[in-house]
């Protein structure tokens, strides 16, 4: 049997060689549409599925006993917000003025925010969240302004094309997921996978929040997985041939077939985050850092 370290060293290889800048950053897939942030449903560039977003004016999920009404006003910021990240491409191509036109959106939407206690999800001491919005679920990422994010989308020649970003918020656990595609110039290449194929890359970490704080969740670092879709045209042969018949598949191939989860005894800290605003199809977040991040709800998961 392969020991550990000789897996890992051939995991190594091929993740290094697939993706071009790694990031473990806490904070977005393509752009979204105003139309769909009005609940219809839409096709997202790039993407080969349709999703739909919750209606900005009134959501009602099925885990909650309760709708929640949002104030006009909200609503229009909400359309603004989400007009603006579609119009700067998730944020990557904002200019100056386009960061402080969302930041000043953001701090007037945070005012409606009809959660006060939106990191309940995640207090330490298990308190009811009966009849309320809840942190917890899957998230996508629309926009951000965290330049660690902002800078991943590489050149026509990147060995890995970005693709969504998300975020499992499953309390204690917050998994923060990056999607790799195949890039187009790697299309004609053998072992390089499908063109529906993707790695997806997930920072593990462990949330915690307290009653004091009922808008900050706290982070530990608790460690790494890394997984395949392949979805290649082909026989798919190797796709249950082990670590060298996986690699003819690609990287989505052999991660596929030889999932890695890289977790230790031990977690350390990971910086921590302020929630400004949360209803049931719609969150922004602040980092530490002082950056912002917007993410819903899509009603098709991706991961």
């Amino acid at each position: 049997m392969m020991t550990i370290f000789n897996k890992a060293s051939i995991v190594a290889a091929a993740f290094s060689a697939f993706l071009a800048r790694p990031c473990i950053s806490f904070q977005v897939p393509n752009p979204i549409t105003l139309d769909a942030a009005r609940g219809l449903k839409c096709s997202r560039v790039g993407a080969a599925t349709a999703l739909t977003v919750l209606s900005s004016s009134l959501v009602s999920e099925e885990s909650t006993t309760t709708t929640i009404s949002l104030d006009p006003e909200a609503i229009q910021l909400k359309d603004d917000l989400i007009a603006l990240a579609d119009k700067t491409s998730r944020g990557f191509s904002a200019t100056r003025s386009d960061r402080n036109k969302a930041k000043t959106i953001i701090n007037n939407l945070a005012k409606y925010s009809p959660s006060d206690e939106p990191a309940a999800a995640y207090y330490t001491d298990n308190s009811n969240e009966a009849n309320r919005s809840t942190l917890a679920g899957k998230w996508t990422l629309i926009y951000t302004d965290a330049p660690d994010i902002t800078s991943l989308e590489g050149g026509p020649l990147s060995t890995a094309k970005l693709g969504r970003i998300g975020q499992e918020c499953n309390p204690p656990s917050i998994k923060n997921v990056i999607e790799w595609t195949r890039p187009e110039w790697a299309s004609s290449l053998p072992f390089s996978g499908g063109e529906s194929s993707r790695v997806l890359q997930k920072v593990c970490c462990e949330g915690s929040a307290t009653k004091d704080n009922p808008r900050q969740v706290d982070l530990k670092i608790a460690g790494l997985e890394l997984s395949g879709v392949n979805n290649n045209d082909d026989d798919g042969s190797g796709k249950n041939a082990g670590i060298g018949g996986s690699l003819f598949n690609g990287p989505a191939g052999f991660f596929e077939s030889n999932p890695v989860k890289l977790q230790g005894p031990l977690t350390a800290p990971f910086g921590k985050f302020e929630i400004l605003y949360l209803d049931d199809g719609m969150r922004i977040t602040k980092t530490y850092q002082g950056y912002y991040a917007v993410n819903v709800r899509d009603e098709n998961e991706w991961f």
